[in-house]
């Protein structure tokens, strides 16, 4: 296995390692982490339990069993870089034997300070100071603590099937699944008001399948306009709007051109914050750096992770200093902060990846391969029944599967199927979207050609074997998986 291989299965999958080793992980783990066989997805059974992975490099991961896999999911699109970059390991090893941990808030490290600067220097426009944190979903309550001492508002607008973390904060602008808040809601900033997401193939507000991207783009915008102007929805005490340029886990949504620009006036004219997550999107994924790039829209805060920091917990809210500097300076005891603030390893690691991402130029090979990718796809999807569209930009694209293309109606079994499909032919990819119906393929930036024609033949098998769904009910988007 060299990061380049092709899928080299020795046993079912999961093997009998695997299946021990989660047998053991299930004694040891809260049962709500990891799914394992009885889960159910849409009253159907789900017989397969994980693989367990034991090493990756490039492309490729193996099992506990010994089996090598093409990764098509980029871990959470985490190794955008591939498993284990040679200059993100070199530099890893380096500050391990110089210094491990840091005291952030107190006594910076020298590599903290020199990632700081490197974030600075790639961020789009004037956003330069950073808080550091060691999830998306830190990133997200950073933003959102920055916008409500920067406004003096509590609340924000966020949007339906929009995925930001699950901690308490970012759960409350998370718009992903009910399943996911309900248990929790007592404990949701109530100041948070949840907006359509202008979805060019599922046209919210009352629009029709007909609508065009246009129309769909302007009545989402007027929708936020209509909120913030109506002094009975609370909007008094919104003080920021959070959105992603392109929806990750929502199942790879790309809103209208003009969308993010639209949000971008809205804030400015009511002195709003603007927050962008580009946790998923960001360095390189959509074939730019950063996916607001590509309209020229800079936000008042963005948040970064995932990939930034080459496989180590890594992430960011990027301010505007004019935003930034509400905060006031510290009185030696920082009002928002924790332990590992700034980690060394992760910093070192952070460098290095930015540097890679640099000076490859990645986001233009992400660019130019996608671009060939969808169109693959594309051509796939024509030869199947209920595939209703292929979308996505770069490397971050996924197929939405229906019952009926007429109706749109999703088929989240069938996704999970074809997923568990490809997983038995030695490619891993997931399904996402509220109702778990479309299929994920955001690959690691070097994945081979050789890797990604394989992996378009186990689909195409899988999307002919796995028929469309035969029962009707339509699923809702709260139900679990």
């Amino acid at each position: 296995m060299d990061g380049r291989s092709l899928p080299n299965l020795g046993t079912p999958v999961p093997g009998p390692a695997s299946e021990a080793l989660v047998a053991s992980l299930a004694r040891t783990e809260c049962p709500a982490i990891t799914a394992r066989r009885g889960r159910r997805a849409n009253e159907t059974q789900i017989a397969q339990d994980p693989i367990v992975w034991t090493q990756a490099v490039g492309a490729n991961v193996q099992d506990a069993d010994g089996n090598v896999f093409v990764d098509l999911t980029a871990a959470f699109a985490v190794a955008g870089l591939g498993h284990r970059h040679p200059d993100v390991v070199a530099a890893a090893h380096a500050q391990v034997d110089r210094l491990i941990h840091g005291m952030g808030d107190v006594y910076p490290s020298d590599v903290k300070i020199r990632f700081c600067e490197a974030l600075a220097a790639v961020a789009p426009g004037d956003l330069e100071q950073s808080i550091l944190g060691l999830s998306g979903a830190s990133a997200i309550e950073a933003a959102l603590k920055t916008a409500a001492v920067h406004t003096g508002k509590p609340g924000a607008i966020a949007f339906f099937g929009g995925y930001h973390g699950l901690s308490i904060g970012a759960l409350s602008v998370t718009g992903y699944r009910d399943s996911f808040r309900r248990p929790f809601l007592g404990q949701l900033n109530p100041w948070v008001r949840h907006v359509p997401y202008p979805d060019p193939y599922r046209p919210p507000l009352g629009l029709g399948f007909d609508a065009s991207p246009e129309d769909v783009r302007d009545r989402c915008l007027a929708h936020v306009r209509e909120l913030l102007h109506n002094p009975a929805s609370g909007s008094e005490a919104v003080g920021a709007i959070v959105v992603e340029p392109i929806q990750g886990r929502g199942g790879e949504v790309v809103p209208p051109a003009g969308f993010l620009g639209g949000i971008r006036e809205i804030c400015d004219e009511l002195g709003l914050v603007m927050i962008l997550d580009e946790i998923y999107t960001g360095f390189g994924r959509t074939g730019d750096m950063f996916a607001c790039e590509r309209e020229g829209v800079v936000p008042d805060v963005l948040c970064v992770g995932k990939a930034m920091g080459g496989g180590f917990p890594l992430s960011a809210a990027i301010g505007r200093p004019a935003v930034m500097q509400s905060w006031g300076a510290s009185s030696g005891e920082a009002i928002h902060t924790s332990t590992f603030l700034g980690n060394p390893l992760g910093c070192a690691m952070g460098i290095a990846a930015l540097e890679v991402l640099q000076r490859d130029d990645w986001p233009a090979v992400v660019r130019t391969r996608g671009d060939a990718l969808r169109t693959d796809l594309d051509a796939l999807a024509g030869r199947h029944e209920g595939v209703g569209c292929v979308r996505g930009r770069g490397f971050m694209l996924g197929l939405e599967l229906v019952r009926d293309t007429s109706t749109r109606e999703p088929d989240p079994t069938r996704a999970l199927a074809v997923t568990d499909a490809c997983r038995r032919a030695g490619y891993l990819v997931l399904p996402s979207g509220i109702w778990g119906n479309v299929v994920a393929v955001t690959p690691p930036f070097p994945i081979t050609d050789d890797q990604l024609d394989g992996f378009l033949a186990a689909l195409d098998a899988a999307l002919a074997h796995c028929g469309v769904t035969a029962e009707r009910r339509l699923s809702k988007p709260g139900d679990s998986r």
